[in-house]
């Protein structure tokens, strides 16, 4: 061994890398360095926030394990953003040396499990930090953390943003007799009548299955745009997401992208804990995510509803890592070039 390769080895070691392994080291996602959000500059590109919980769920717990779950099927993803040199992304047939794309893990947002609300409030001011200075990428949790997540950076922008929403699920319920106003079926409602969000700036795709009859008056009474699983399944997903960008974008300049990975078929993504069959397949959900990843005005995005432990095979989690990879891959690929 070389004089020059053994200082190159006593780098990587010292680094915690691993020799550029996907099972050595501290997981963190897409392998990022770890950096607290008060420590985040201007010139890092996305920021990825935890946040382990489970309080909102109506059926299966388990959401909490989501973020370890994500950040652990990442790692293999993650070595395209940090080793030099071209890599290339099929089939979109992007090439790009994504060395060059900044990304920071800001660690996980404070919770308190048996407190919804006060968690809330805990990831609006975390989230708030993180997109202060880039954009924040939520890797959740049940879906009600959307609602805090949207605040957040909302509060940070300071204007009316729009939302783009796949889910098997509308989660428009206004307010239940069981769960109350603060559960993971009603997230976009309290996204509605927040300062910055509107149903009349909001775009759904993948919904599918059961819903209160409100939404439907939603629908009748709000410039919402709704496609329904079959709808994707019948046009195609370029046409279904096109028609959701278009619609959010002529709206707001600002645009939160939230992901329930339960838009994908249970068959492609069984670990969740409401699932739904006839949903997206895993080439659509991937599909989809580049799409949204050249839509510039996308600011905050998140992953939401990932129960590892429901899923032995890991298959869930591979598959939202990847989807994430994906999206951010589209999103900086002008940069990486």
């Amino acid at each position: 061994m070389s004089e020059n390769d053994s200082a190159e080895r006593d780098e990587t070691v010292a680094s915690g890398d691993s020799y550029g392994t996907s099972y050595g080291g501290i997981e963190t996602f897409l392998r990022a360095p770890q950096c607290e959000p008060a420590d985040l500059s201007g010139d890092v590109d996305a920021g990825f926030v935890g946040v382990p919980f489970d309080g909102g769920v109506t059926r299966e717990p388990g959401t909490r394990h989501g973020p370890s779950g994500l950040r652990e099927a990442s790692a293999w993803q993650g070595r395209r953003f940090h080793s030099e040199g071209e890599s290339v992304t099929l089939p979109t047939e992007r090439t790009a040396d994504y060395s060059s794309v900044t990304l920071r893990d800001c660690g996980d947002a404070p919770t308190v499990p048996n407190d919804i609300e006060k968690t809330g409030r805990l990831v609006v001011d975390y989230v708030e930090q993180v997109a202060t200075e880039t954009m924040p990428v939520v890797l959740g949790g049940d879906h009600y953390i959307t609602y805090p997540a949207f605040v957040g950076y909302a509060n940070a922008v300071g204007e009316d943003i729009g939302l783009i929403h796949l889910d098997a699920h509308s989660d428009t319920s206004d307010d239940s007799d069981l769960y109350g106003k603060h559960y993971h079926g009603s997230p976009m409602a309290r996204i509605d009548e927040s300062e910055h969000g509107s149903y009349d700036r909001h775009a759904m795709v993948g919904i599918r299955g059961h819903s209160r009859p409100s939404f439907l008056e939603i629908q009748a009474e709000r410039d919402i745009y709704v496609d329904y699983a079959r709808d994707v399944h019948e046009k195609g997903i370029e046409s279904s997401i096109q028609g959701a960008i278009d619609h959010v974008t002529t709206k707001a300049d600002h645009v939160y992208l939230t992901m329930d990975i339960d838009v994908v078929d249970p068959g492609f993504a069984p670990g969740t804990g409401t699932p739904e069959h006839g949903g997206l397949t895993s080439d659509q959900f991937l599909r989809a995510v580049d799409l949204l990843g050249e839509c510039d005005a996308i600011g905050a995005a998140d992953l939401m509803e990932v129960a590892p432990r429901i899923d032995p095979t890991n298959t869930t989690s591979l598959l939202g890592s990847n989807a994430l990879s994906r999206f951010l891959e589209a999103r900086f690929h002008d940069k990486a070039q």
